[in-house]
């Protein structure tokens, strides 16, 4: 698929760093890995310094894709939004090789195409499929309101599914909200051929599980 990029008047980003953001080449990954895209369309609900947080999560799940055996067909989407909130969008990104897209998944990808990651989905994911793109919410929610990838995902008509924590986690009541590097890390192992034990055990932060732990002990 080609690059379909939208250019329009940008506020607060500087315009000819948007343009090369949006202009550089892509990287060159096994057609057969699977599409996976960080949407970054969540600038409004979050604060400035949950901005700079996922900016910094950016970074660090780039890098763990790119250095996974396999790495996943990576992208960025909703870059026309993004670029409205300057403090959300790392210096680096032009230069990374992954695709950078200016619309929204759900306006780059027909339905049938996108697989939205939900933490509140019903449906476990089991296998990754080359032929759909995966949406993984660039958000970073220090009061975890719930339901807002679920709620993207049925506005724009597509399945969500969520990670299967409760089915291979170390402990099935670890806590379902991932970071982005968390969700990238996970996805970058088993597209390489781990299995979803060892891809969430390796990734899973380790607070998550002494967290679980010390709530058990303190229940008797």
């Amino acid at each position: 698929r080609s690059l379909v990029v939208s250019v329009g008047l940008v506020v607060g980003y500087p315009f000819a760093r948007y343009m090369l953001l949006l202009t550089a080449p892509a990287c060159a990954v096994a057609p057969q890995s699977a599409s996976v895209s960080v949407e970054l369309s969540f600038g409004e609900a979050m604060s400035s310094r949950e901005r700079r947080s996922l900016s910094r999560q950016l970074v660090r799940a780039y890098g763990a894709n790119r250095g996974a055996p396999h790495p996943l067909r990576l992208s960025f989407s909703a870059l026309d939004e993004a670029s409205l909130h300057p403090d959300m969008l790392h210096r680096d990104l032009a230069r990374w090789d992954c695709q950078r897209v200016g619309e929204r998944a759900d306006v780059r990808w027909p339905a049938d195409e996108l697989v939205w990651l939900s933490p509140d989905a019903g449906e476990p994911l089991s296998t990754l499929d080359p032929d759909v793109t995966y949406v993984v919410s660039g958000l970073v929610d220090r009061s975890v309101v719930s339901g807002r990838s679920l709620e993207r995902s049925r506005a724009a008509g597509g399945r969500a599914v969520r990670l299967p924590l409760r089915e291979c986690a170390p402990r099935p009541d670890v806590h379902p909200i991932l970071s982005v590097v968390s969700v990238v890390s996970m996805l970058a192992a088993v597209n390489s051929g781990a299995s979803w034990e060892e891809a969430i055990g390796a990734a899973l932060p380790k607070r998550f599980m002494e967290r679980r732990e010390a709530e058990a002990a303190a229940r008797g």
